[in-house]
């Protein structure tokens, strides 16, 4: 009876170990890229309503290249082609190729020269090797279904001395059911992609931001 039990807990660890905390693929196989903008883009969400002060935090200057991981509909990711100028690049990751599209035609709309949307994978940015001097990261951190190798990739894309800001909820719940990440994991995780902690902020009320600077 306690070999079956304990075989029960250890298939129970097992399956939530591996479920996957990316939960957005499913609700892009239901809606629309404009239905999920405008679920991203409500002034009830923290990370909207405090956007202005998220890319604040990312100390961007003109003709600096910047990128966002998880872009969503690119809200924040624009905000910041305001910051880099003409002169500058901001590119934009999501999974999902109709994400993509919606952020590459709204883009297009809105005559922002300086902004492009790439497809990413679950342990790929998109972007170049060295290609950019900050990145963002924001409420997105708690979805990686492989950290360790998605915080690798991010450091291969960010240029000596640049930095990176990930903003996210603590951790709740256990199981499959559990969301957000501890602040703790996540600067252990920084630090074993080579990046070291630069200092952190509550500007966006009940989570963390965090910045680093690549080594």
């Amino acid at each position: 009876m306690l070999r079956l039990v304990c075989c029960l807990l250890a298939g129970a660890l097992a399956f939530a170990q591996d479920a996957p905390r990316n939960i957005w693929a499913e609700e892009y196989k239901t809606r629309t890229a404009d239905e999920m903008a405008k679920q991203f883009e409500t002034p009830s969400r923290p990370v909207f309503r405090y956007r202005a002060a998220i890319t604040g935090l990312m100390q961007l200057k003109p003709g600096m290249t910047a990128a966002e991981i998880g872009a969503g509909s690119g809200f924040l990711a624009r905000l910041m082609t305001q910051q880099v100028g003409a002169s500058g690049k901001v590119v934009a990751t999501e999974l999902d190729p109709k994400m993509v599209a919606y952020m590459n035609d709204r883009a297009r709309a809105e005559g922002l020269a300086n902004f492009k949307a790439v497809q990413g994978g679950a342990t790929s940015t998109g972007l170049e090797p060295a290609s950019v001097d900050a990145v963002a990261v924001v409420n997105t951190y708690s979805f990686f279904d492989r950290p360790k190798e998605m915080m690798q990739a991010i450091a291969q894309a960010v240029r000596p001395g640049g930095l990176l800001l990930i903003v996210d909820v603590p951790r709740t719940g256990s199981g499959a059911d559990v969301t957000g990440a501890e602040a703790e994991d996540v600067i252990a995780s920084a630090a074993a992609a080579g990046f070291t902690l630069q200092d952190e902020s509550a500007v966006v009320p009940g989570q963390y931001a965090i910045r680093f600077r690549r080594k």
